[in-house]
């Protein structure tokens, strides 16, 4: 299995972004944010060494699940790798 470290290793370049959604609490000094612990998304860019080529892959998090950044990334990543495969770019890992 491909990780991000790897990836990075190997020159690609990585981006990594997760979203969470926030909810609104009431406490007695006033109005609070706070992370909601469900819901949610990761989105993985990768950029091949020459910057010719870019893939993207996303995972979602239902509103009914608890958020998990590891499953989040290895879902994300798997996508955009799957994308990379797809346009004809395998991954040169040492």
């Amino acid at each position: 299995m491909t990780t991000i470290r790897q990836l990075r290793y190997a020159k690609y370049k990585v981006r990594v972004l997760h979203d969470r959604k926030f909810q609104s609490i009431k406490k007695l000094g006033g109005v609070y944010e706070e992370i909601n612990p469900r819901g949610g998304f990761t989105k993985i860019e990768i950029t091949i060494p020459d910057e010719s080529m870019m893939a993207i892959g996303i995972s979602i998090c239902s509103d009914a699940d608890c958020y998990d950044r590891k499953v989040g990334n290895q879902i994300a990543l798997g996508r955009a790798l799957k994308e990379l495969n797809d346009r004809g770019h395998y991954p040169q890992l040492t």
